[in-house]
């Protein structure tokens, strides 16, 4: 996948999402899209997600945004939410306030 280009929507990690049939796993998704000749960005992304059943494209759309953030996609500057508050340090020049 390449960033700051345009791509025909196939070599897109939702590219394979219309192309399979459901219920499907994370894994069987991934391979799917090995299958297809995606990109290894686009597989190695829809590895990213979170490893559970879906139920329908839409399903693992939401995960999209959320599997962006892990990947590091769209954005050089990577968080997760699980790492919420840990850039957080109190220093004694400007110690946090706490109500």
């Amino acid at each position: 996948m390449a960033h700051g280009r345009i791509e025909g929507p196939e070599r897109s990690p939702s590219g394979i999402l219309y192309e399979v049939e459901y219920p499907i796993s994370r894994d069987e998704l991934a391979q799917a899209a090995a299958e297809a000749e995606a990109p290894v960005d686009a597989i190695n992304f829809l590895h990213s997600l979170p490893d559970r059943i879906y139920t329908s494209p839409r399903d693992v759309l939401r995960e999209f945004g959320e599997g962006s953030a892990r990947f590091g996609m769209f954005s050089d500057d990577v968080r997760h939410r699980g790492d919420l508050g840990r850039e957080a340090v109190e220093t004694g020049a400007a110690p946090t306030r706490h109500p």
